[in-house]
């Protein structure tokens, strides 16, 4: 997973949405531009003919756009519905629309067994502030929460949608990297910096973000056991790359 290969597929995906907005905006110029035309005639050359096609047209364009209206809406309230049954369920942060705990276990599960089948294991990242406390005494709950926030928009920014982003608690994340090396996680990691710079009205300040990082051994056969592995490695300093194998013996 090279830097190139790491750009996430969310932002591929909103390439995608910019330019299926850009399309439907063209077309819908192009009806009202074709349909004002077909008035202009029929108002300058008045027919039964012309009114007729001209009518005809309107009444497509509103069946069609009428069409695509109630699709975005039926897959809106699909959407609304399935969120909320995930969260009467338990699965999903109120705070911040993650996966939370319960969710990120039962995705460790059925990432192990295919991790054991292939014979390939994956990383396992987290992300906290752990001085939180200590600068909300000092900056307000308002400073911490847009720290909390720049750090959750930043994740979901870099992270691919074939990974997996998890809130726990007290601002802390997990970030689940399938089929990613030790080397692999490296780049990803350069990409998260040691501290969230975040204003408090008048000038910037750092929050310092700690990370920490475990490889899946291909053993452990809880996902509890794997989630606390990670929470209880020693914490990387400053977010720096990580030893080569060589360099770590």
């Amino acid at each position: 997973m090279a830097d190139n290969q790491l750009k996430p597929e969310s932002d591929l995906a909103a390439e995608r949405s910019r330019a299926a907005q850009f399309v439907r905006v063209t077309t819908v110029a192009l009806w009202f531009a074709v349909l004002g035309l077909m008035s202009w005639f029929a108002l300058r050359e008045p027919s039964s003919e012309a009114g007729l096609l001209a009518l005809t047209f309107a009444l497509l364009f509103a069946i069609v756009h009428a069409q695509w209206g109630l699709r975005r809406w039926a897959h809106y309230r699909a959407l609304r519905t399935v969120s909320g049954r995930m969260l009467s369920s338990g699965y999903i942060s109120e705070l911040y629309g993650l996966p939370n705990r319960n969710y990120l276990l039962a995705e460790l599960r059925r990432e192990m067994a295919v991790s054991r089948t292939r014979g390939e294991p994956f990383i396992l990242l987290q992300f906290s502030f752990d001085s939180l406390d200590e600068v909300q005494a000092r900056r307000g709950h308002d400073f911490t929460e847009r720290a909390v926030g720049a750090l959750v928009e930043l994740l979901r920014r870099i992270t691919r949608d074939s990974d997996f982003i998890a809130y726990l608690s007290n601002a802390q994340f997990v970030v689940l990297l399938n089929e990613c090396t030790e080397d692999q996680a490296q780049s990803y990691l350069r990409r998260v910096p040691g501290a969230i710079a975040v204003s408090d009205g008048r000038q910037m300040y750092e929050v310092p973000l700690s990370a920490r990082l475990w490889q899946y051994d291909l053993e452990s056969i809880y996902a509890t056991d794997v989630l606390a592995e990670v929470q209880t490695s020693p914490a990387l300093k400053r977010l720096e790359a990580l030893p080569s194998p060589a360099e770590a013996a």
